[in-house]
C-alpha cells in the first residue's frame, strides 16, 4: 500500500512559514491603507452620520474577524 498525503502536508512542504508571515504583513498593511481611506471618505462625504457609524462598525468587525483567522492560521502553520 502506498502512503497517502493530505493537502495540508503537501502545502506545508511547499511553503515556508516566512513566506506566510510576509503575506500576512502585506495584507495587514493593505488593510491599514484601505481603512484609513474608507474612514476619511465616510467621515467627509457621508450625509448621515448614523449610517457611517454602522458601516464602519460592520467593516471593522468583519475585518478584525478575518485578520484574527489569518493570524491564527499563520501561528498554527508555523508550528
Amino acid at each position: 500500500m502506498g502512503t497517502t498525503t493530505t493537502i495540508r502536508e503537501t502545502f506545508v512542504g511547499a511553503m515556508s512559514p516566512t513566506i506566510l508571515w510576509v503575506i500576512f504583513a502585506v495584507t495587514f498593511i493593505i488593510f491599514i491603507v484601505v481603512s484609513v481611506a474608507l474612514l476619511y471618505h465616510w467621515k467627509n462625504y457621508n450625509v448621515d452620520q448614523g449610517s457611517a457609524k454602522k458601516i464602519s462598525r460592520f467593516y471593522f468587525l468583519v475585518s478584525a474577524l478575518f485578520l484574527v483567522v489569518m493570524f491564527m492560521a499563520a501561528i498554527s502553520y508555523s508550528k
